[in-house]
């Protein structure tokens, strides 16, 4: 099944509504400010969705460049910054992680709403960070946040029913999450009904796996891939120690 299919992504800015961008570009210029060596004007957005993050941050002056496998959500972000000035618009690269080329070098990237967890494999894995470190300046700050596997593990994920109303109706959305342990993966499984006038007009499903990381697990990765670990939080916090309960893990790391 593909991910984030056309009927998938143009609901996606409906299903995470409520999902706190501002706040989220607030930690990353946080996050920067605090670790990088000079403002940054650059800014590398890997997985960046339908642009929430890409088009904020445009918007408070970065020059951004949003990347991310799924064609229909690189057109739904394309058509929503056409909003902002033209010289201040993101450049849109539908690709993928491990491969995608992008004018660089970059001064910054970011890899949000646990972007990273879809590489799955730990070569895909080491691809990922590779090309992201190829693609930035020595020293650049590069943000990310995972599933994290002791909360994962501790309080597993549970199946659950999203409704969202429309104009004519409702769209469904159900979720089902199977974990594969020895894999440090989960199987998330949509399945998506849309309503409309009390009838049933389309209906989807897709499986998303996800892998969740464990700190030295994710720093010896950053590590071979030309990354130094510079901080470790609970998400979405710069200081907050992870604990049991935390499901994201933050993670800053410098390119080397």
């Amino acid at each position: 099944m593909t991910v984030f299919n056309s009927l998938y992504a143009e609901h996606y800015d409906q299903f995470y509504a409520g999902k706190d961008y501002a706040a989220e570009c607030d930690l990353v210029q946080a996050a920067i400010a605090r670790f990088a060596g000079s403002p940054p004007e650059t800014l590398l957005d890997v997985g960046c969705g339908t642009g929430n993050h890409a088009i904020a941050l445009a918007a408070r002056g970065y020059q951004m460049t949003g990347v991310d496998l799924s064609p229909a959500m690189i057109e739904i972000a394309r058509a929503k910054s056409q909003a902002l000035d033209t010289a201040r618009s993101p450049a849109w690269i539908c690709g993928d992680a491990r491969t995608f080329e992008a004018a660089g070098p970059f001064d910054a990237a970011v890899m949000m709403f646990a972007v990273v967890g879809y590489l799955t494999a730990n070569d895909d894995v080491l691809a990922g960070l590779r090309n992201i470190r190829r693609h930035l300046k020595p020293g650049a700050v590069f943000i990310s946040d995972f599933w994290y596997g002791p909360s994962v593990i501790t309080d597993r994920p549970t199946d659950r029913i999203k409704v969202i109303s429309t104009a004519s109706g409702q769209v469904i959305r159900a979720t089902n999450t199977t974990l594969d342990i020895p894999r440090h993966t989960a199987d998330v499984s949509f399945r998506l009904w849309t309503i409309d006038e009390q009838k049933l007009v389309s209906e989807t499903a897709e499986m998303h796996r996800l892998r969740y990381f464990f700190p030295q697990e994710y720093a010896l990765m950053l590590s071979q891939a030309g990354f130094e670990m510079a901080s470790i939080s609970a998400f979405p916090s710069l200081d907050q120690p992870l604990t049991d309960q935390s499901w994201n893990a933050l993670v800053v790391a410098i390119a080397r």
